[in-house]
């Protein structure tokens, strides 16, 4: 049988990216990671590129990356794929929470 592992965000230390801007590693194991970001109002996610490809579902409030679709804000229930290579940073107005999967090499 499997083991389903199990995790509480507000159980798990987060880690100050920048200010206002915080992480929370879920899950990271070789080839898979799963991370919370969250972005506080009117501030923004340093500038990075992508060496694997990253998704970015938005689980509450409004994001918004000024390289994707002229800036547009993007709601909880969002879906973004940033391919290899992608260079960008995340911003949010009135504060978000993401959720960022990728491979992790």
């Amino acid at each position: 049988m499997n083991t389903i592992e199990s995790v509480n965000a507000s159980d798990l230390p987060w880690q100050t990216v920048t200010e206002g801007v915080e992480k929370c590693m879920l899950r990271s194991l070789p080839g898979e990671k799963r991370t919370l970001i969250r972005i506080g109002a009117g501030r923004e996610f340093p500038v990075h590129a992508h060496a694997v490809p990253d998704e970015v579902f938005v689980v509450d409030g409004v994001y918004v990356d000024p390289q994707v679709e002229n800036g547009r804000e993007f709601r909880a229930g969002a879906y973004l794929y940033y391919p290899v290579g992608t260079e960008h940073h995340a911003t949010s107005p009135s504060g978000c929470t993401i959720l960022v999967w990728n491979a992790n090499r």
